[in-house]
């Protein structure tokens, strides 16, 4: 008798452990992860060369506004831009019909590349359509009416063996999935690459005069940030190579890097060839 009894206050004793083990907060199974509070940066960006983000035919959309309408929570996604997912859009497209001065025949103009036509740019008061087809007619792409194409014929030999038909840099369509948008990445970069080191800040030096203090961080997206490289790139075209022809800029690209030798020979020949050269981080 006293042998069951004693069995049955031990297993009383184990199921009531038991029960306590399991409302030990400290002895749970399962671990709710802390979550740490995350800080908005609102910090300046002027844009020359960088692009993380692997993120018309018609009147300015609803999504082309100023950028200093952001809302605070951040700019609303873009929407898909129908009239670009049509082939001949590029080619049929209105361009130069507003404020944005432009033509799509004949090569660039100094008008059409003045620093008003750079803010209008960044400030997304010109059409996506209008900021390829800028861009296109100074990579030297020309217009042919009579066949409603671009002919490559005066675009630069790198960029004409690469790109034979003028790439969407912006996305126009405005679908950024990575079958749609990644060409238009990739030919961003290209086109960002192409420019030199000390031109990479053109768009905060020229623009700023004007006012423009560049996007923040909390206000980019993909279409923003790719204005600002194509309004870059179109400043260091304006400012290095328009008026000049692939020859002229062949003869002057040598003679830069004659006087750059010149330059080095001198200073080693005054300081040492051991003598410190270092140079700025870019």
């Amino acid at each position: 008798m006293i042998s069951t009894s004693k069995t049955t206050f031990l297993l009383a004793l184990s199921i009531h452990c038991a029960a306590s083990f399991r409302t030990v907060p400290h002895f749970s199974t399962t671990r709710t992860p802390s979550i740490r509070p995350i800080h908005r940066i609102s910090k300046q960006v002027h844009f020359a060369s960088t692009e993380n983000d692997d993120k018309i035919s018609s009147p300015k959309s609803s999504d082309d506004c100023s950028c200093d309408d952001t809302p605070a929570g951040g700019p609303a996604p873009l929407q898909p831009f129908l009239p670009a997912m049509d082939p001949k859009y590029s080619v049929r497209g209105p361009v130069g019909d507003g404020n944005f001065l432009l033509s799509r025949n004949g090569p660039p103009t100094i008008e059409e590349l003045s620093n008003d036509q750079m803010l209008k740019i960044v400030k997304l008061e010109s059409s996506d359509l209008e900021v390829n087809t800028l861009v296109w007619k100074c990579l030297g792409y020309r217009f042919n009416e009579e066949t409603e194409s671009w002919d490559p014929t005066d675009v630069f030999p790198k960029w004409k063996e690469k790109y034979p038909s003028p790439p969407d840099l912006i996305g126009m369509q405005r679908v950024y999935s990575r079958e749609v948008d990644q060409p238009c990445l990739r030919s961003n970069q290209a086109l960002v690459r192409s420019i030199p080191v000390d031109n990479k800040q053109s768009l905060k030096e020229h623009l700023k005069p004007l006012g423009w203090k560049g996007y923040q961080y909390r206000e980019l997206t993909p279409n923003k940030t790719r204005r600002a490289q194509c309004a870059n790139w179109l400043i260091f075209y304006r400012e290095e190579l328009f008026g000049y022809t692939v020859e002229e800029l062949r003869e002057r690209r040598r003679l830069k890097k004659e006087a750059e030798a010149e330059a080095e020979a001198k200073r080693i020949a005054e300081e040492g060839e051991d003598a410190d050269n270092w140079k700025p981080p870019v």
